[in-house]
Formats: structure tokens, C-alpha cells, sequence
């Protein structure tokens, strides 16, 4: 990125931090979903892209019900800008964080944790409020979390602002350029680790799947690292369920046992099961998944 540019998107991202420290929060929240829904009406690209997605994942909708859900997926979009800015701004504590999560089924995790002496490995993705999770867990857990997260274009926004906000619970970031090592160390700690894995990849770092019915490339490193580790993999979110109030979901751990056939048939078909389970996910609070990223591109 230019230097300049880099520069200026630094000082605007921060001023606006700034200044939204110093609202209370419904003007946070106002703030955050009024810029949300300028974006939804003027960025064209990224609205045509969103609207792309749901045409590709939910063909047997109207395009009036298409357009609620974009529109839906955009405020809340705009609700965690403005969630991330109040654990910024110290508005959100690790207190106030369990007041603002029905942890009705932390006891799975837990158990999870309990059962084994390996590092878990938490599939999720951007659904939700994906950062919260990060930190609800982090605070949640008896091992040290890690949370894998792929560099954004601005280096100055991510080491000042982005990875700040991510570690300010207690978790540690691995970037996902070059990062399998760092993981493999990490679960072989007996630590845990965290991964987005719904993004679009290359056919270098991914295998072919089926995502909403609808063929692409995803992120294989988790089924290798099951299969590879035989560490617990379990599927997980946060998703709103009433304003300011968030509910853990937590699947069942997703098993593995190798059936005898060679190491890329079993990373191709452990692949798929992760991403539906991710989907499954989706499936039930379709409002709350980031559309508006170019998933089916590829």
C-alpha cells in the first residue's frame, strides 16, 4: 500500500475511534449503524456482491427477501464496528462481556476441554460477532487461547489498532502467512486455537467443496490438523439473539477415524464436514453472516 495512503487511513481509522470513545453507547451504536446502511446504499460494489451471494445461496428466495436479509447483514455489521470500539474504548469489560453472553452452552466446551489433554481446535467464521467469541472464549477457558487471522492491506491499522483490540482479553494472534507451524506448536501445547475457515483461498492452500450448494475452494488446514494431530475439532459461534445480548452456540465435536485411503481423500472429505457445519451455522442466522466478502469467487 501507498505509504500516504497507508498514513492517512490510519489517522481517519483512529480519529473515528476517538471520537466514538468519548459517546455513550446507544450514539455508538447509532453512529456505527448509520454508517452501515451509507455503505450498504453507496457502496455499490460490495452491495452487488452481497446480493450475488444470497442469489448463489438461497436461489429459492424472492429477491425482496434477499434484500432484507442484505440490509439485516449490514446493521449488524454496523453493531460490531460498534462492539469492537467499546472494548477498545474499555466500555466493554471482561465483566461486562459475561453480562452481555447466555452462556447456556459453555458447559460443552468446557467439557470438551476437560475430556482431553490435547489443544482444541475451534472452527468458526464470520458470523455473528466473531471478535467476541475470540475474547468470550479467551476469558472462558482454562488454556491459552490463539486466534488465526489473515493481515489486512493496512499494516498500521492492524498493528496499532486491529491486533491490539484482538489480544485485549488475553488471547495471542498467529497471522495466517506462514502460520501452520506456529499452530502445530500451539496444539501441541495442549493450547487452542481458533480458526475462521469460510473465506475464499487459492488451489494451493484449499481442496473443492460444496458451500451452499454451490462448488468452491475451501481452507483445508483444519482437516489437516485433525488428521494430522488428532486434536478435538469443534464448530462454534456467537450470535445476537436481542440487542446488546449474544448467545454461545456450540455444535458437537466433529470425529475423525482414518478409514485406510490416502491423506488427501481424508483432508477433502474432513474439509467438507467442517464447512457444513459451518454452514449449518449460517443456516440459522443468515442475517448475521458477511456477505458483502466475494465467498464464491473462485
Amino acid at each position: 500500500m501507498n505509504p500516504l495512503r497507508e498514513k492517512t487511513e490510519y489517522i481517519l481509522t483512529r480519529g473515528f475511534f476517538a471520537v466514538l470513545r468519548c459517546c455513550p453507547a446507544p450514539v455508538i451504536y447509532g453512529a456505527c449503524r448509520g454508517f452501515a446502511f451509507l455503505f450498504y446504499l453507496l457502496g455499490i460494489k460490495r452491495r452487488d456482491i452481497t446480493l450475488k451471494n444470497l442469489r448463489l445461496a438461497y436461489p429459492e428466495l424472492s429477491a425482496k427477501e434477499r434484500r432484507r436479509i442484505a440490509r439485516k447483514a449490514y446493521d449488524h455489521f454496523g453493531q460490531l464496528i460498534a462492539e469492537s470500539a467499546m472494548v477498545l474504548s474499555g466500555k466493554i469489560t471482561r465483566e461486562g462481556l459475561q453480562d452481555l453472553v447466555d452462556s447456556s452452552e459453555l458447559h460443552k466446551l468446557q467439557a470438551l476441554e476437560e475430556s482431553t489433554e490435547k489443544g482444541l481446535l475451534i472452527i468458526t467464521g464470520h458470523l455473528g460477532n466473531f471478535e467476541l467469541l475470540a475474547h468470550y472464549t479467551g476469558c472462558q477457558m482454562k488454556k491459552p487461547g490463539t486466534v488465526i487471522f489473515r493481515r489486512g492491506s493496512n499494516r498500521l491499522i492492524d498493528d496499532r489498532i486491529v491486533t491490539p483490540l484482538r489480544q485485549s482479553f488475553g488471547n495471542k494472534v498467529i497471522y495466517k502467512s506462514r502460520a501452520l507451524p506456529q499452530i502445530v506448536r500451539t496444539l501441541k501445547k495442549g493450547n487452542h486455537v481458533g480458526m475462521l475457515i469460510d473465506i475464499k483461498t487459492n488451489s494451493r492452500e484449499g481442496v473443492p467443496a460444496v458451500f451452499f450448494g454451490n462448488q468452491t475452494l475451501a481452507i483445508k488446514s483444519s482437516a489437516y490438523l485433525q488428521i494430522k494431530l488428532g486434536v478435538p475439532v469443534v464448530a462454534l459461534s456467537m450470535v445476537r439473539i436481542a440487542p446488546k445480548k449474544y448467545k454461545l452456540v456450540v455444535l458437537d465435536p466433529i470425529h475423525w477415524e482414518d478409514d485406510g485411503r490416502s491423506i488427501n481423500e481424508q483432508v477433502a472429505d474432513l474439509t467438507q464436514r467442517h464447512h457444513a457445519e459451518i454452514e449449518t451455522l449460517i443456516r440459522q442466522y443468515p442475517e448475521q453472516w458477511l456477505w458483502m466478502h466475494d465467498r464464491w469467487k473462485r
